[in-house]
Protein backbone atom coordinates (compact mmCIF):
# COMPACT_ATOMS: atom_id res chain seq x y z
CA UNK A 1 0.00 0.00 0.00
CA UNK A 2 1.64 3.29 -0.88
CA UNK A 3 0.08 6.52 0.69
CA UNK A 4 1.08 10.13 -0.32
CA UNK A 5 1.60 12.48 2.59
CA UNK A 6 1.48 16.43 2.22
CA UNK A 7 3.46 18.37 4.78
CA UNK A 8 3.11 22.23 5.64
CA UNK A 9 6.81 22.42 7.19
CA UNK A 10 8.44 19.39 5.55
CA UNK A 11 8.92 17.65 2.65
CA UNK A 12 6.52 15.52 1.32
CA UNK A 13 6.26 11.86 1.23
CA UNK A 14 5.17 8.69 0.13
CA UNK A 15 4.54 6.03 3.08
CA UNK A 16 4.70 2.25 1.96
CA UNK A 17 3.69 -0.33 3.75
CA UNK A 18 4.90 -3.76 1.86
CA UNK A 19 5.58 -7.11 3.59
CA UNK A 20 4.47 -5.92 7.37
CA UNK A 21 7.27 -3.03 6.92
CA UNK A 22 6.78 0.57 6.57
CA UNK A 23 8.89 3.06 4.70
CA UNK A 24 8.91 6.38 3.80
CA UNK A 25 10.52 7.73 0.56
CA UNK A 26 10.52 10.79 -0.67
CA UNK A 27 10.82 10.21 -4.48
CA UNK A 28 8.15 8.31 -6.62
CA UNK A 29 10.93 6.14 -8.07
CA UNK A 30 12.90 5.00 -4.41
CA UNK A 31 8.97 4.03 -3.52
CA UNK A 32 8.96 1.63 -6.11
CA UNK A 33 12.18 0.18 -5.32
CA UNK A 34 10.72 -0.80 -1.76
CA UNK A 35 8.86 -3.69 -3.69
CA UNK A 36 11.89 -5.24 -4.79
CA UNK A 37 11.65 -8.33 -7.45
CA UNK A 38 7.91 -6.97 -7.99
CA UNK A 39 8.88 -3.56 -8.77
CA UNK A 40 8.89 -4.96 -13.13
CA UNK A 41 4.86 -5.17 -12.16
CA UNK A 42 2.48 -2.89 -14.32
CA UNK A 43 0.94 -2.05 -10.61
CA UNK A 44 4.34 -0.53 -9.50
CA UNK A 45 4.83 0.88 -12.67
CA UNK A 46 1.45 2.41 -12.56
CA UNK A 47 2.09 3.30 -8.67
CA UNK A 48 5.43 4.95 -10.00
CA UNK A 49 3.04 7.26 -12.49
CA UNK A 50 0.17 8.34 -9.90
CA UNK A 51 3.87 9.44 -7.86
CA UNK A 52 5.07 11.49 -10.65
CA UNK A 53 1.59 12.82 -10.81
CA UNK A 54 0.95 13.99 -7.27
CA UNK A 55 4.44 15.53 -7.20
CA UNK A 56 3.72 17.58 -9.81
CA UNK A 57 0.42 18.25 -8.35
CA UNK A 58 1.43 19.30 -4.84
CA UNK A 59 5.29 19.36 -4.41
CA UNK A 60 5.81 23.49 -3.85
CA UNK A 61 9.78 22.96 -4.39
CA UNK A 62 8.71 21.70 -8.28
CA UNK A 63 6.37 25.26 -8.74
CA UNK A 64 9.02 27.58 -6.73
CA UNK A 65 11.32 27.04 -10.19
CA UNK A 66 8.28 28.06 -12.40
CA UNK A 67 7.57 31.37 -10.18
CA UNK A 68 9.11 34.85 -10.83
CA UNK A 69 10.81 36.70 -8.32
CA UNK A 70 8.53 39.32 -7.51
CA UNK A 71 11.85 41.59 -6.05
CA UNK A 72 13.58 41.50 -9.85
CA UNK A 73 12.13 45.13 -10.87
CA UNK A 74 12.06 46.92 -7.51
CA UNK A 75 15.86 49.14 -6.44
CA UNK A 76 17.29 48.88 -3.04
CA UNK A 77 17.46 52.58 -1.30
CA UNK A 78 20.65 52.52 1.05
Amino acid sequence: MVTYFRERTGPNFFRVFYKGVTCIRFDPVEAGRVFGIAKFTPWVKEMREWGKEMVGLYDKSVKEDDEVDPTTDTKMIV
